[in-house]
């Protein structure tokens, strides 16, 4: 990623950019709030009109000052834009702090209307505020709509800001993800007649049960449920691919087709337990990572590996499988329980400290025989401690470097709006605005006001100054907090990504990304600069006020 050149460049007489068919600057538009891709048609001739065949709607409110303002600005966008033109993907976001109140159903509805009108085919809605709303899906009705994505606000003590309460109906769909969510309805996909793929990340049921019950279903995914209700039901005959990764809940499953299993729950007391009541006849696939030793004894352990004995590609964490090293000697006369088995992998998950991660990882002989006695021929793979810790190490700085170029990629988007704040601060209603027009009604009305008695004139001279000085001290406090949040916020991020940098990060990374953040510095210095000179400007428009009336007390006295 090169910082250093971040802002683009172009040049109108001969670029390459402008030769592009429609469709495709189009979809590089797309990445952009519509905002910013509507403001390209001051380019050139050939830039003027192509907003208005745009399919893509990329919409957040961080990009306006007011409620009001998206409101006109969806005016223009609905009154310019080709109505005969399709839409095919729309991203709503509606940020926290963005506006003192939430969103509005008349504006959403307004904007989903245009959409569902115009066949749109993707739908993805982020909807961040700190409070919970009821959300209203009654709003959603589509025959066209194929995706759907709706992502609360991840808050610490509260994550459910989005409640859904009912269902919806859209027939349409074959893909819904969900975020952040909470509902009460154990119907809620059960209108969507095509639902292929169902992801539920984070959310709470709000009843005593949860069942997933779909003719249709193919893939399934269901995490994050640490609130959710006490029993996860999936009825899904054409299910292929279940993934459930900590969802503390008992999960009876019914789904005969299933191809491949993926049950993660890291908790050492989880509650999170797995049965089918179903046959498994054509499992390949299955990864178990567990730890809970109160639910997953031995018993239960062998209960489930029974019920997986189809399965050809098995992979289970070390600390799942030891239970059954005190438990061999109630089942040692029973057969292995993998007939089709091609591979076996068992690994380590937790290193507690660096002494652990030189020891050797041991299973009894009886164990092996247990599980790989039905099939000699499978291959057999078992991960030393060490061998984690090294790829742990690895995964880690390798995530410390993404995350790393991600805050810098954000904190450059956010000087450089901040820049655009600040050089059309002038051209829009501010403080500093209301001024201006407040200047040119005491002009006139001072003009008038000249046919009036010299000392009634003064009074009224004098009233109108001391008003503009409140007005004044006013902006003062307001450009000053308003200067100091966002230089606050600017800083953190970046000392946050010197934090970052200071951690493990792949050597063929580091270089690059201390010369970038170099260069992020360099622009965070100057962008402060403005920042700290634009504060500055209401107090010099004060004392500005402070000598005018100065000198004409002065001149009256």
């Amino acid at each position: 990623m090169d910082f250093v050149h971040f802002k683009p460049r172009m040049n109108l007489g001969d670029d390459r950019l402008s030769v592009l068919p429609d469709d495709l600057i189009h979809k590089i538009l797309s990445f952009i709030s519509l905002k910013y891709a509507i403001r390209t048609s001051g380019l050139s001739s050939r830039w003027r009109f192509l907003w208005t065949s745009m399919p893509y709607f990329n919409i957040s409110t961080d990009d306006f000052h007011s409620l009001h303002h998206l409101s006109e600005f969806v005016n223009h966008l609905f009154s310019g834009r080709n109505s005969h033109i399709e839409v095919h993907s729309v991203e709503l976001s509606f940020l926290r702090h963005s506006f003192h109140r939430p969103f509005s159903d008349a504006l959403l509805k307004r904007i989903l209307d245009y959409a569902f009108s115009h066949n749109v085919q993707k739908l993805s809605f982020s909807c961040l505020f700190d409070e919970e709303i009821d959300f209203p899906l009654h709003l959603f009705r589509s025959q066209s709509l194929k995706y759907l994505r709706l992502s609360g606000c991840d808050r610490v003590l509260d994550p459910f800001s989005i409640i859904l309460a009912s269902t919806w109906e859209l027939q349409a769909l074959t893909t819904l993800h969900l975020d952040n969510v909470s509902f009460y309805e154990e119907s809620l996909v059960s209108k969507c007649a095509n639902l292929k793929n169902l992801t539920l990340n984070n959310f709470e049921g709000r009843s005593e049960s949860f069942t997933v019950c779909h003719p249709r279903l193919f893939n399934l995914t269901i995490k994050d449920g640490f609130w959710g209700p006490k029993a996860v039901n999936v009825v899904a005959p054409q299910l292929k691919n279940l993934t459930i990764r900590s969802c503390f809940a008992r999960h009876h499953i019914t789904v005969p087709n299933l191809a491949s299993l993926v049950f993660r729950d890291k908790s050492f007391s989880g509650s999170g337990v797995l049965q089918f009541s179903t046959e498994l006849p054509y499992l390949e696939k299955v990864d178990l990572c567990v730890f809970s030793r109160d639910k997953w004894n031995g018993c239960r352990i062998s209960a489930l590996l029974q019920q997986l004995r189809n399965v050809k590609f098995l992979t289970l964490n070390l600390e799942f499988v030891e239970p059954l090293i005190s438990y061999m000697e109630r089942i040692s006369l029973q057969p292995s329980p993998f007939s089709n088995l091609e591979s076996l992998k068992i690994y380590p998950v937790y290193i507690h400290s660096d002494d652990e991660a030189h020891k050797k990882v041991n299973l009894t002989s009886k164990v092996m025989t247990y599980l790989l006695d039905g099939s000699p021929s499978a291959t057999f793979t078992l991960i030393s401690y060490e061998e984690i810790k090294e790829k742990q190490q690895k995964a880690q700085a390798i995530a410390n470097a993404a995350t790393a170029e991600s805050l810098m990629a954000s904190l450059l988007v956010l000087l450089e709006k901040e820049k655009a704040n600040i050089e059309t601060d002038g051209t829009r209603m501010s403080p500093m605005g209301r001024h201006e027009e407040n200047s040119t009604d005491e002009e006139k009305n001072e003009t008038e006001d000249q046919v009036q008695a010299p000392v009634e004139r003064m009074q009224l001279h004098f009233k109108r100054k001391m008003a503009q000085m409140k007005r004044c001290w006013e902006d003062v406090g307001t450009q000053i907090d308003q200067g100091k949040r966002n230089t606050r916020n600017i800083i953190s991020r970046l000392r946050d990504i010197e934090v970052l940098l200071l951690k493990d990060l792949p050597s063929s990374k580091r270089d690059e990304l201390q010369a970038c953040f170099s260069s992020l510095c360099a622009e965070v210095d100057i962008v402060v600069k403005k920042i700290l000179h634009h504060m500055m400007i209401p107090q010099n428009k004060l004392s500005d006020c402070f000598n005018e009336l100065a000198t004409t007390s002065l001149q009256s006295s």
